[in-house]
């Protein structure tokens, strides 16, 4: 198994059709954050790897362990010809992405806690498996979309991340080759992207309801300095979390941290 990322590699596993989307890919042994390499440095279409992080950030600020040589730490820019109407939907869109391509790579049991983290486990349980990060570029026509994901490191490794996590590795009892992973995700991400302003908004609904590990359980909604309980109840078509908190009123959240109540 090849285990150093290898943009050739990925390339290669890659139909003409999503190869024609991409850019350049751009493999480093190490960098403070793919993510600040894109925003500084990538063209349209470009993908940013490293083998390690030294700065990782996740959502709101928060650091993402980046140890070498067994995640993926993956940014890509991408360029939308006007900005799209509906583009506060476009990390859960990429979040399906990531979900469907671990699918591809043998991966069970896994789904998204809203708004993007790919976790597997039951809701009492979940830990998490990866996240993504979209940073706008100037005008929001660009962005960078930031994905980590823990690959071949287990759990059992020194590790200072604050919440439950595992890896494909843990989860499947294998080790993965990670250029495969890469190419699992390009496969899936760049031609949703290519449509995305053209987005079909009941078919994202179906298919976000079939890997929202929150739908239907008792959650709590901290949104501020503001704590909320009800019952998640999917998305509206803004890409809001939707929560039923009483007789059937219905609160919607753009920004929030949730977790499920026991």
């Amino acid at each position: 198994m090849h285990n150093e990322l290898d943009a050739g590699l990925i390339r290669a596993a890659l139909t003409a059709d999503v190869a024609q989307l991409l850019g350049d890919i751009q493999v480093f042994a190490s960098l403070d954050s793919t993510n600040a390499w894109a925003l500084q440095h990538a063209q349209c279409g470009d993908v940013c790897l490293a083998e390690q992080q030294t700065a990782g950030r996740g959502r709101r600020g928060k650091a993402w362990e980046s140890p070498a040589g067994t995640n993926v730490y993956l940014s890509l820019r991408w360029c939308f010809e006007t900005v799209p109407a509906h583009l506060p939907m476009l990390g859960l869109v990429t979040g399906l992405a990531v979900a469907e391509a671990l699918r591809d790579c043998g991966i069970e049991g896994h789904g998204i806690k809203w708004p993007n983290d790919i976790v597997v486990g039951g809701n009492n349980h979940l830990q998490k498996l990866g996240g993504i990060l979209l940073e706008a570029v100037g005008s929001l026509q660009q962005v960078v979309i930031g994905i980590g994901l823990n690959v071949n490191r287990l759990p059992t490794a020194t590790s200072a991340i604050d919440q439950p996590w595992s890896s494909l590795r843990a989860c499947a009892g294998r080790e993965f080759d990670r250029n495969q992973v890469v190419a699992a995700i390009l496969t899936r991400l760049l031609p949703g992207l290519q449509v995305f302003s053209r987005l079909d908004m009941a078919q994202f609904q179906r298919n976000w309801q079939h890997w929202d590990v929150l739908h239907g359980c008792p959650v709590r909604v901290l949104a501020g300095s503001e704590v909320i309980e009800g019952i998640a109840c999917g998305v509206d078509v803004q890409g809001q979390l939707r929560l039923e908190v009483r007789d059937g009123v219905i609160k919607a959240f753009s920004s929030a941290d949730v977790s499920v109540r026991m």
